[in-house]
C-alpha cells in the first residue's frame, strides 16, 4: 500500500513533521509520539532535520547489513551470552545468580536494539535507579555483571568499546558486624558440639562454609590438612601445628576434638545425632552450618549498633585479623585471595598443594 499523500501544506517540511494553525510539530517513527516544536518555522524545521538525521543514524548502515553487524542486537547477543555463562565451569551458587542476574538483563533493552547503541548513560541509569532504591550490594553485582556481558561481546567481536567501564564503581557502605573474639567466645560456650568443631576449624584454617563441611579425616596426611578450595580450586596444604595463641589450640588439638565425638563419620565436621533426615555421622550443609550459627548467636542479645550481625562467613574475617596480630603466618596465602602475593609455587602449573608456613612472615 502507497504512503498517503501529505497534505499540501506540511509537503515542504522535513519528514514526520506538520504544522496546524501555525503550530508545528514533529512525530517520532519509532514510537508514534508527537513533539511540539513551537511557531518559528525556521527553527522547526532545523530541529526536525536534525531528529530526523539522529533516527537514520540509529537504523543499520549498508556496511553493517553486508559485515552482519545489523544483526548484532540486544535479543540475538542474549542468546549467545546465555550459552557462554553455561559453558563455564561454575559453582552452583553463583550459577543460580547469573541466571537471576540474566532474567533482568532481558528487562533492561528491547530485544530488536543494536548493541552499539547501547551507551554508558543508559547503564548509569539503571545502577543509579537500583541504588537509589537501597539497593547498592545489587548495584555492585549488576555492573560487574554487565562488564563481564559487554567483556564478552567485545571478545566476540560485536562491539568495540565496552560501555561499562566508565562507569563509577558502586560503594557499598558495610551493614554487617565484624565478629569479635569475645561475641566467638559467647556463642562457642553454648554451641552443639558439632557447631563448636566447625567454629574452631574455621577459625584456625581461616576457610570458607563450604570447605569446612567437605572436610574429611582423609584429608589430613603427612602432618597437613590438605584443602581444596572449593570456590577457587587453589589446593591448600595447612600445617597442624598452626594455631592461634589466644585460644590455646592448634589445628591438630581441633581435629582431635573431631574425632572424639564418639560417631563414625568420614567428615570432620558431622552429625552427632540423628536430626530429621541426617541421620549421626552425615556431613552437615554449609547452610545449615549458616542457620545454626545465626540461631545459637540470636538469644545473646548483643547490641549491633545498627549493624546486621555477623554470620558464620565472617569467622574467616576473625581468623585473618587474629593471625595477622600474631604475626607468624602469611593470611593471604593462607586465605587463598586472588590478589595476594603468591609464591612460585602457588604458581605452579601442576597444581602441587601450597605448604602454609608458620613462622615469622
Amino acid at each position: 500500500m502507497a504512503p498517503r499523500r501529505r497534505k499540501e501544506v506540511n509537503r515542504p517540511l522535513p519528514a514526520h513533521t506538520r504544522v496546524r494553525a501555525g503550530y508545528y510539530s514533529w512525530t517520532s517513527p519509532e514510537t508514534g509520539v508527537e513533539h511540539g516544536l513551537g511557531r518559528d518555522r525556521k527553527h522547526a524545521i532545523a530541529t526536525a532535520m536534525q531528529a530526523n538525521a539522529y533516527v537514520a543514524l540509529k537504523r543499520p548502515s549498508l556496511i553493517d547489513q553486508i559485515t552482519g553487524k545489523a544483526d548484532h542486537t540486544w535479543g540475538k547477543w542474549l542468546v549467545k551470552y546465555r550459552s557462554l555463562i553455561s559453558s563455564r565451569d561454575l559453582e552452583e551458587n553463583t550459577r543460580r545468580t547469573y541466571k537471576s542476574l540474566l532474567g533482568k538483563l532481558d528487562k533492561y533493552w528491547p530485544s530488536d536494539k543494536p548493541l552499539k547503541d547501547i551507551s554508558t548513560a543508559m547503564i548509569a541509569e539503571i545502577l543509579d535507579a537500583t541504588g537509589a532504591a537501597g539497593k547498592a550490594r545489587s548495584a555492585q553485582q549488576m555492573r560487574s555483571f554487565l562488564k563481564d556481558c559487554f567483556r564478552e561481546c567485545i571478545a566476540q567481536g560485536w562491539i568495540e568499546r565496552n560501555p561499562v567501564d566508565p562507569t563509577r564503581a558502586v560503594a557499598v557502605k558495610v551493614k554487617r558486624a565484624r565478629l569479635s573474639l569475645e561475641v566467638f567466645q559467647s556463642v562457642y560456650t553454648v554451641a552443639l558440639p558439632w557447631l563448636r568443631n566447625a567454629m574452631l576449624l574455621a577459625l584456625l584454617t581461616g576457610q570458607r562454609r563450604e570447605d569446612i563441611t567437605d572436610a574429611r579425616f582423609a584429608n589430613v596426611k603427612d602432618g597437613y590438612l590438605q584443602v581444596e578450595q572449593s570456590k577457587t580450586g587453589r589446593r591448600l596444604a595447612i600445617p597442624l601445628v598452626i594455631g592461634l595463641k589466644v585460644i590455646g589450640k592448634n589445628l591438630d588439638d581441633v581435629i582431635r576434638q573431631c574425632r572424639s565425638t564418639g560417631v563414625l563419620s568420614p567428615f570432620l565436621v558431622h552429625q552427632t545425632e540423628d536430626y530429621g533426615n541426617s541421620p549421626r555421622g552425615s556431613q552437615i550443609w554449609k547452610d545449615t552450618l549458616s542457620r545454626r550459627f545465626t540461631d545459637t548467636l540470636e538469644p545473646l542479645k548483643i547490641d549491633w549498633e545498627g549493624k546486621n550481625p555477623p554470620t558464620f562467613h565472617e569467622i574467616r574475617s576473625l581468623a585473618e585479623r587474629l593471625y595477622s596480630a600474631q604475626g607468624d603466618v602469611n593470611t593471604q596465602d593462607l586465605l587463598g585471595h586472588s590478589e595476594a602475593r603468591m609464591t612460585s609455587l602457588y604458581h605452579d602449573s601442576r597444581g602441587d598443594w601450597v605448604k602454609i608456613k608458620v613462622g615469622t612472615v
